[in-house]
């Protein structure tokens, strides 16, 4: 999985990002154009499970057998950048800073989708599912000693992805309901919920 961080790059975050917001509004539209309709909600929910399913798999993936490696907790975020004695070797600081990248598009989808999959979550239940997701997540690998560390700078990523994801939920819904309103007899009605 580690090998995604090799293809992060401005124009792939872009466009990813760009997906993301895309992915929103158009849950938003169809959400507003059909609100009786179960079918924006049934496909959110199952691009949620397929987003969660990818997820696990990616982070809980051994790399080798489990119980053979040993039970490592990186305490201190960044903490490769900040070490005394440690020599970045070229190339390793743009690494780092991929898969710190890579750590929070990880998490964006799962509060876009929630928003759309679920929409009485708030965005404060979303945000807590993502930081507890990822934090169940290290933990695992902690106790799976299967050449993963647990590294406490992936619940900040996780947390700045749930962050970002809920944000642009939130704006599409907004611009879309902006979009939506219509002037009848000299009064704002909108269309959808």
């Amino acid at each position: 999985m580690w090998q995604v961080v090799l293809i992060i790059s401005p124009p792939a975050v872009a466009l990813f990002l760009t997906a993301a917001l895309a992915l929103a509004l158009t849950l938003a539209l169809w959400s507003a154009l059909a609100p009786d309709r179960g079918a924006p909600r049934i496909t959110a929910r199952l691009l949620l499970a397929g987003w969660l399913l990818l997820l696990l798999v990616a982070t809980l993936t051994p790399t080798q057998p489990i119980g053979s490696g040993d039970a490592t907790v990186w305490w201190l975020p960044g903490r490769e950048l900040f070490d005394p004695g440690a020599q970045l070797l070229p190339g390793e600081l743009s690494m780092l800073v991929r898969e710190q990248i890579a750590n929070t598009a990880l998490y964006l989808p799962l509060p876009l989708l929630l928003r759309f999959a679920a929409p009485h979550w708030s965005a404060a239940a979303a945000f807590l599912l993502g930081v507890g997701l990822c934090t169940a997540i290290e933990a695992t690998q902690l106790l799976m000693r299967a050449g993963r560390i647990a590294d406490t700078g992936d619940i900040l990523c996780a947390a700045a992805g749930t962050i970002l994801g809920a944000t642009l939920a939130a704006a599409a819904q907004q611009a879309v309901a902006f979009i939506t309103r219509r002037r009848v007899g000299g009064r704002a009605v909108r269309v959808g919920p």
